[in-house]
């Protein structure tokens, strides 16, 4: 029995585990979308630490997001599939992994359309002083832009 169990969480944080990992994936996708540069070209051949520092930024907000849609509280009843007087654990976690899906993905448009504020609302050009000035000082307005904005959502979520 406590065998069972202990393999039942395993492969549940294992599962986790590989849905936090694609969500990381797809929100690099995003950010490159996002970003009107080559993030492959500037953070590995040119080496533009502003890129970077914006980036970390980013992938730090993803990882708030994720953890605040996989701590929020679910509401089992929106899920035909879950048999309320007898649900399983698969049921519940197939729930859980569908709401955290909405919740990453809310939390990526949420972060796409939030640099474009920052980029509308900022006196000078984001983009230039990235990319072309290098200026580590905007990479990291941006990066803790996107910080600020993913404990809003997080709080929002959790």
């Amino acid at each position: 029995m406590i065998i069972t169990e202990f393999i039942s969480i395993f492969v549940e944080i294992l599962l986790y585990f590989f849905v936090s990992l694609i969500c990381l994936f797809i929100g690099r996708k995003v950010y490159d979308w996002i970003t009107p540069y080559d993030l492959n070209y500037q953070t590995a051949e040119v080496d533009n630490p502003a890129v970077g520092i914006s980036q970390a930024g980013f992938y730090l907000a993803i990882g708030i997001i994720v953890h605040a849609s996989v701590s929020g509280q679910v509401n089992y009843e929106l899920f035909t599939f879950i048999d309320p007087e007898n649900p399983t654990r698969l049921m519940i976690l197939g729930a859980e992994l569908i709401t955290t899906g909405i919740y990453v993905g809310l939390g990526l448009i949420c972060l796409s359309y939030g640099r474009r504020v920052l980029d509308w609302l900022t006196p000078f050009d984001l983009n230039k002083e990235i990319v072309v000035d290098r200026n580590n000082a905007v990479g990291l307005v941006e990066g803790g832009f996107y910080v600020s904005m993913a404990v809003i959502i997080h709080g929002i979520i959790a």
